[in-house]
């Protein structure tokens, strides 16, 4: 089993931590102007969906696919607002059937071939690597979001039995 698959895949570890958490914290942005945690999740959830159904056929080829750049924004913007239709255990239940699909995709898959996205070439090995280090920068901005918040109702039930 590859490693990098499987840090890939350690993902669903985290989605079944954030069942833990309530309801109010899981829809809260996480900052100002961020997003909330159950929209990351979304996001993760579409965006494995869309690798997993329209890029991997073509990166297994060795293919040159298009730039996603124009449509990130669209994506992004619809994996928000279905955050907010869904209940946090579908939500989240769901970004872990899309994750290990995608997962078990890739484990059939020779990790050294070359594809590009625009004039950028990539072997799936890298590709992998950067979805890896992408994942990484969400959970800890939620880990440090759940921490505070954790930690600032502690100190004000603290301060609430003086």
């Amino acid at each position: 089993m590859n490693t990098v698959i499987s840090k890939f895949e350690q993902l669903t570890s985290f989605f079944n931590h954030l069942k833990q958490i309530d309801d109010e914290t899981f829809y809260e942005p996480i900052g100002e102007g961020k997003w909330s945690t159950a929209a990351i999740v979304a996001h993760f959830h579409y965006w494995d969906q869309i690798i997993s159904e329209e890029r991997l056929p073509g990166m297994k080829k060795g293919e040159v696919l298009p730039s996603l750049k124009k449509r990130v924004e669209l994506v992004n913007k619809d994996a928000e607002q279905f955050s907010k239709t869904i209940p946090k255990h579908t939500l989240l239940n769901k970004a872990i059937v899309s994750r290990l699909k995608l997962a078990e995709q890739l484990h059939s898959v020779e990790l050294s071939v070359s594809f590009s996205v625009g004039e950028t070439s990539y072997t799936l090995l890298e590709y992998i690597e950067g979805l890896c280090k992408h994942d990484e920068n969400h959970v800890k901005e939620v880990a440090s979001f759940l921490y505070s918040s954790y930690i600032g109702e502690s100190i004000h039930s603290l301060q609430m039995k003086h």
